[in-house]
């Protein structure tokens, strides 16, 4: 069981801080905690409405500065938005691609809020007025590129027709319009339009289209009398009559459709040279305005602190957590940034566990392991954090499941790769690679001891049997120099492991045992600690029993002792289940030996998975050796590719399976007996600075 400092690790202790700070120090002093990122700010009013102080305090709001903050970050993401949509994409070469790098950080500091300001509004004098007129510029051609667009899609449906569109309406006489129609609508339009105009009417119809919605229409134009206007128009409508509205332009659709074309040709050129203008501009302001926008940003937030506190007409208040080893840090930054003027106390932690924000606090070596709890939840505050617990298991379990020196080798490079290089931009990187580095190593150790390099590899095509030499301990598909049907590594009679995968299953249940007797002892630990003895003994205790009396009736050869101990642990569980709901829950309690069993045999998995990447690897092996031994010339780089394409599938697929089923171990049987988790992360108001340092 892992320990730190003569205990379970538990996250960092927190404190609770009050400051009372003058109004005329309180921007110094927000802008130091904010840079230290040490305090997680609390709704200062909602704390105190049962206090003295609740009546001295009333309601802040975010400080005056704030507004144009606002409006100029409003600013500065608008034409950095600009640019990022007609950015040119950047061909990055592969070592780019593979070995990302930071930004240039550039050192900028305000003093006050007027500075940062100032440095802003500066910064977009220079480029706004002639960003805004290229922006401006830039929509008008796309709307009237879209417009002549949308014209010409219109125009092609009709484009059949030699017909001058500028008779196209309605006239003195005559009322000429054109659309599209379905074939079995336009019988029954000519009909019922003959009945209404008299036959006072011309349908020309061309030849059908297909609409892309893939549509079948027939385009056709319409002659009537213009004193039936209302009465044709609302047969059209009757009919679903798709009407084509066409602006008064002059000339055959044909001819329209060239000069549309012509003119989006050169509007087409405009846009280009116009990107081209606001490129050039972006080149040269792109990263000032990032770090224009990342100080806009910081600025934001501290004016959105002002109204986490309480407020007198002199002084402000403020509430917040701070991690206890951090408290004297924190308090001696707002001493010197109000220059004296404010006064700093603790308040003794009195709230609802839930609510008191929890920071998981492990070595430096362990904190990437932090992700693998916080997938699950993050403890509650006085909870156990079981990152460290979680370690020794995820990686031996992953090691056994994978099974195999050369994929451990690729998974530890891939892991170094993500680490080393991915992580240096990202932190979800950099904490996954760091694990699948070490995962890679206990992958590589539990491929040494079982002889997996490629599954068979050796024995396929080097004809090198490792199993028949000491290089191997155990063979996970059969016998080996060590454990076989000769020198069986157990005898007892009744149980002989004489082969590997009995030996593996054997190892995967002692271990689950030991793994479910940590967690177990840990619960029953925590328990005793909250005072709730009867959960102590009914939830954990019972287990405890049963598993040190299985152990004692092995070592004596007494198996009375453990049929009495599972009699005494069914007791135990029909005691348990009628305390919780009577004689109904008593019945089912006798399932809860069926249900420990079941976590117990759980851990098999360890074998299954190992089972299944060397079975899998030996089968790829297989398939590669008949294919060059089958097919003559080429057959030997189809060979290849099977060992290739199938190593890597077996790798990719085997590799995530021992992860997801790592972590459920964990997870399910070993959260279980002593985890609930749920709690709420601690959250400081800090400076996420990724263009800029102070």
């Amino acid at each position: 069981m892992l320990l730190l400092k003569g205990g379970l690790v538990k996250p960092a202790r927190m404190k609770k801080i009050k400051a009372v700070v003058l109004d005329e120090k309180m921007d110094s002093v927000v802008r130091a905690l904010h840079e230290d990122g040490h305090v997680e700010l609390c709704e200062y009013i909602s704390k105190a409405e049962n206090s003295e102080l609740s009546e001295l305090l009333s309601p802040s709001t975010p400080a005056p500065y704030g507004r144009p903050v606002a409006s100029l970050l409003i600013k500065v993401s608008r034409i950095l938005d600009l640019f990022d949509s007609v950015k040119e994409e950047e061909k990055k070469g592969i070592s780019e691609i593979l070995n990302p790098q930071l930004p240039n950080k550039k050192k900028i500091s305000f003093n006050h809020s007027d500075e940062l300001l100032n440095y802003v509004e500066n910064t977009l004098s220079n480029i706004e007025k002639n960003v805004n007129q290229l922006s401006n510029k830039l929509n008008e051609l796309e709307s009237k590129k879209s417009s002549l667009e949308s014209l010409t899609a219109s125009l092609k449906n009709i484009s059949q027709f030699d017909v001058d569109l500028s008779l196209i309406g309605i006239g003195e006489y005559v009322y000429v319009t054109v659309g599209l129609i379905s074939e079995n609508n336009l019988s029954n339009l000519k009909s019922n339009l003959s009945a209404v105009t008299g036959e006072y009417f011309e349908i020309i119809q061309g030849n059908s289209v297909t609409l892309e919605g893939g549509d079948i229409k027939i385009p056709v134009i319409i002659v009537s009398l213009s004193q039936q206007l209302d009465e044709v128009n609302a047969e059209l409508r009757k009919s679903g009559f798709e009407r084509i509205d066409i602006p008064k332009l002059e000339g055959t659709p044909n001819e329209i459709i060239s000069k549309t074309s012509s003119e989006i040709s050169n509007i087409n050129s405009e846009i280009k040279n116009t990107i081209n203008e606001i490129n050039k501009i972006s080149k040269e302001w792109y990263d000032k305005l990032l770090v224009a926008h990342e100080v806009l940003e910081i600025e934001r937030e501290r004016a959105e602190a002002y109204a986490y506190c309480g407020k007198t007409d002199r002084t402000y208040v403020i509430d917040g957590w701070v991690p206890e080893k951090y408290y004297n840090k924190v308090k001696e930054i707002i001493e010197n940034a109000s220059e004296g003027y404010a006064v700093v106390e603790s308040e003794k932690v009195n709230a609802p566990e839930e609510e008191i924000p929890v920071l998981l606090d492990n070595p430096k070596w362990a904190k990437p392991f932090e992700m693998l709890t916080n997938m699950f939840a993050p403890p509650k505050y006085n909870e156990i954090d079981p990152t460290m617990l979680i370690i020794p298991g995820f990686l031996m379990f992953y090691g056994i499941m994978l099974t195999d020196a050369v994929y451990g080798f690729l998974l530890m490079l891939s892991g170094l790769f993500m680490w080393k290089k991915l992580g240096k931009v990202s932190e979800g990187a950099h904490d996954l690679g760091y694990i699948l580095t070490l995962s890679g190593i206990f992958t590589m150790i539990a491929g040494i001891i079982t002889g997996g390099y490629l599954g068979d590899f050796l024995l396929q095509f080097l004809n090198i049997d490792l199993y028949n030499t000491p290089f191997a301990i155990l063979n996970p598909l059969g016998s080996s120099l060590y454990v076989g049907e000769n020198n069986p590594l157990i005898d007892l009679g009744i149980l002989s492991v004489n082969n590997g995968p009995i030996a593996i299953l054997l190892f995967s249940v002692i271990v689950g045992i030991i793994h479910l007797f940590i967690a177990l002892t840990i619960g029953f630990k925590e328990n005793l600690s909250r005072n709730k003895i009867k959960e102590a003994i009914l939830n954990q205790g019972i287990w405890i029993f049963l598993i040190i009396a299985l152990i004692v009736g092995l070592a004596i050869n007494m198996p009375m002792i453990i049929v009495g101990a599972v009699g005494v642990a069914i007791l135990l569980s029909v005691i348990k289940g009628y305390l919780e709901g009577g004689p109904l829950n008593a019945g089912l309690g006798l399932l809860d030996i069926t249900g420990f069993l079941g976590n117990v045999l759980s851990y098999a998995r360890l074998l299954a998975l190992c089972l299944a990447t060397g079975g899998l690897a030996m089968a790829v092996n297989i398939m590669a050796n008949l294919l060059k031994d089958s097919i003559p010339v080429v057959g030997i780089i189809f060979a290849i590719v099977m060992l290739i394409g199938g190593h890597a599938f077996n790798f990719v697929m085997n590799g995530l399976g021992s992860f997801i089923h790592s972590l459920r171990l964990h997870y399910v049987e070993f959260f279980g007996q002593f985890y609930e988790g749920g709690g709420k992360r601690f959250k400081p108001f800090k400076a996420n600075r990724e263009y800029t340092t102070e």
